[in-house]
């Protein structure tokens, strides 16, 4: 029994929002189709329309909650001053609103669009019901203009259309979200959700044509709706219903987030264009990547490390804009900023082309930013948990350049970065800055503040001959002498699978580990980390992490203690890595918190 409890109280506290969600809505609707279903003001209109009126204007409460937050995510500026007033009193609070923003957008823009489908549904039934319970006392309350005239000419009223397009513009931003759509056409997810502004347009004026009817009620008579005849205080004046549209309350929800949400963008518009944004350098790096240098826009640009910048470039389309994290941020005497950009997609590859045939001189580009990221915690906590796939690790460079310049600062006070990379010329990327790193750090003597590991996922096991170059492998050992200096030997001795690293998974064969252990002279680039950077070179790993021992290593190595797992890479790591913080925190003392980076 004690187990069901705790179950359950975990399982709420992990979908407190999602519930609290779902009982907003249910609330907002239950609340409005009650007060539909019994008010006398709308007497004669259910009486026309039945429990369709209610199940329209109950969803038409919903809708209106959700389209004013559905924009509060995107107003980036607006968390810039959360975060200069929040930093400084309660730094977690913005940093989980950060994390949690783009879910909030999608579980609201979900929300819209299921009560969407569902409003238009209503009102089709309505628009069948005022053609086929057409009130002939009372020609006012009626839509159409005669008995069982056709809902479809009913359907190009003011209302009609404009409910249409708001249906057909919902569903196409709805449906080019989905993952599968927006991985394999971008393009479509990107250019239907510029569809917001004619849909605000549109829902603004859906409303205004009065197609509904409330009765004027007069406190001066009495009302019997049982026998459907109104008679006076005295029962002997006989009383002629008034109706007016009902007032629409659409713009009491869309005042105040329309409002910030224009703000924020006309600001994001003036501040973006105040001045040019050159490309300084252009570096092309192993595994098709790019490193882009840039002027900063202005004299007043600042970036903290973690933050990134949207960058448009008008030579490949005027309207996209796409998020880049800061590798190197501008100092006081560096005022330039370094963007890493992976060429995969439309849009990087045409940058690419662009960038081969006119070369950086030429390209125009603006920046939008910077903008305030989850990641930006991972500097200030005393142990920072970092996991990186790919590109991912642009969050942590900028702290990693930091630690560099400032080995003997506070915070971040240890880092556990973990990277994992396809082949091994990615690691150059790091190489030399993650071994110049390591190196200050001794000569600060705070050799343990920094602990990396890389891994390499590309084992090429099938290859026979890599196979047979194994079994002759090289052992590289790293030995300390009398006087401190790193003394590197090579043996060929084969090492016993059961003394070496554990970090690997269990299906990957042992002979597969690198850690610097094979010279393999068909792989220069691995030879070269080897040779030119020995503190990293000792770092490389073959195969996945094998997750429960890593978890594991980190339970052992804190316990008790609340950490932050920060993670930048794909779904499928974050949703791993989501699960195994979930699982830490529940049957051990250490509690993991999981971060990752979503560009909200």
């Amino acid at each position: 029994m004690t187990r069901i409890v705790s179950d359950s109280f975990a399982f709420l506290k992990r979908r407190v929002f999602l519930i609290s969600w779902i009982s907003l809505v249910i609330y907002l609707f239950y609340n409005c189709f009650i007060f539909y279903k019994n008010g006398r003001q709308f007497f004669y209109l259910r009486r026309m329309l039945g429990i369709g009126l209610c199940v329209s204007r109950g969803t038409a409460t919903v809708l209106n909650l959700c389209c004013a937050l559905v924009l509060l995510p995107l107003c980036k500026k607006l968390n810039q001053i959360l975060y200069r007033v929040l930093s400084k009193v309660w730094p977690s609070l913005f940093f989980f609103w950060l994390e949690r923003a783009k879910s909030f957008h999608m579980t609201v823009a979900c929300t819209l669009v299921l009560f969407a489908v569902l409003h238009s549904i209503s009102h089709f039934v309505n628009l069948w019901n005022f053609s086929r319970s057409y009130d002939e006392q009372r020609a006012e309350i009626n839509l159409a203009n005669y008995k069982n005239e056709s809902p479809f000419l009913l359907l190009m009223s003011v209302a009609g259309v404009t409910g249409t397009l708001m249906l057909l513009i919902s569903l196409s931003m709805g449906l080019t979200s989905m993952r599968v759509v927006r991985r394999r056409i971008y393009n479509a997810f990107w250019y239907t959700h510029q569809l917001y502004l004619p849909f605000m347009v549109l829902l603004m004026i859906h409303p205004l044509s009065g197609a509904l009817k409330e009765e004027v009620l007069d406190d001066s008579y009495v009302y019997y709706n049982s026998s459907q005849i109104e008679y006076g205080v005295n029962g002997s004046t006989q009383y002629s219903p008034k109706f007016v549209p009902i007032k629409s309350k659409t713009w009491l929800w869309m005042a105040v987030p329309l409002s910030c949400f224009f703000v924020d963008l006309l600001w994001r518009v003036f501040s973006r264009n105040r001045a040019a944004v050159h490309i300084l350098n252009v570096t092309h790096m192993p595994g098709r990547t790019l490193s882009v240098t840039l002027s900063c826009p202005h004299e007043q640009f600042s970036c903290r490390r973690g933050q990134y910048i949207l960058m448009q470039c008008s030579d490949v389309s005027v309207l996209e804009w796409h998020p880049f994290t800061v590798v190197k941020v501008p100092t006081c005497t560096q005022r330039d900023f370094v963007i890493w950009i992976k060429v995969k997609g439309d849009w990087t590859e045409a940058f690419e082309n662009l960038l081969t045939d006119k070369g950086y001189h030429k390209l125009s580009v603006l920046i939008d930013g910077p903008f305030s990221s989850p990641m930006e915690g991972a500097s200030r906590n005393e142990v920072s948990i970092c996991v990186a796939a790919g590109v991912g690790i642009t969050p942590f460079i900028a702290m990693l350049h930091d630690i560099y310049r400032n080995p003997r600062s506070r915070l971040p006070g240890r880092i556990h970065l973990l990277w994992i990379v396809r082949n091994e010329q990615e690691i150059t990327w790091l190489a030399d800055l993650a071994h110049r790193t390591i190196a200050e750090l001794r000569h600060a003597n705070r050799p343990d503040r920094l602990h990396l590991e890389f891994y390499v996922t590309n084992s090429k096991e099938n290859d026979p001959k890599r196979i047979d170059k194994e079994q002759n492998a090289l052992t590289h050992m790293v030995v300390v002498d009398e006087k401190g200096d790193l003394t590197h030997i090579l043996t060929r001795d084969k090492i016993n699978d059961d003394e070496k690293m554990t970090l690997l998974t269990p299906h990957m064969k042992r002979n597969a580990y690198v850690d610097s252990t094979r010279i393999d002279k068909t792989e220069d680039n691995n030879c070269d980390i080897i040779r030119n950077y020995p503190l990293v070179g000792c770092r490389l790993r073959r195969g996945r992490p094998h997750w429960d021992r890593v978890f594991g290593y980190w339970v052992h190595l804190y316990p008790g203690q609340n950490l932050n797992l920060y993670c930048c890479g794909p779904k499928k790591l974050v949703k791993l890595l989501r699960g195994k913080c979930k699982y830490t925190s529940s049957t051990t003392k250490t509690k993991l918190t999981f971060i990752h980076e979503a560009f909200s």
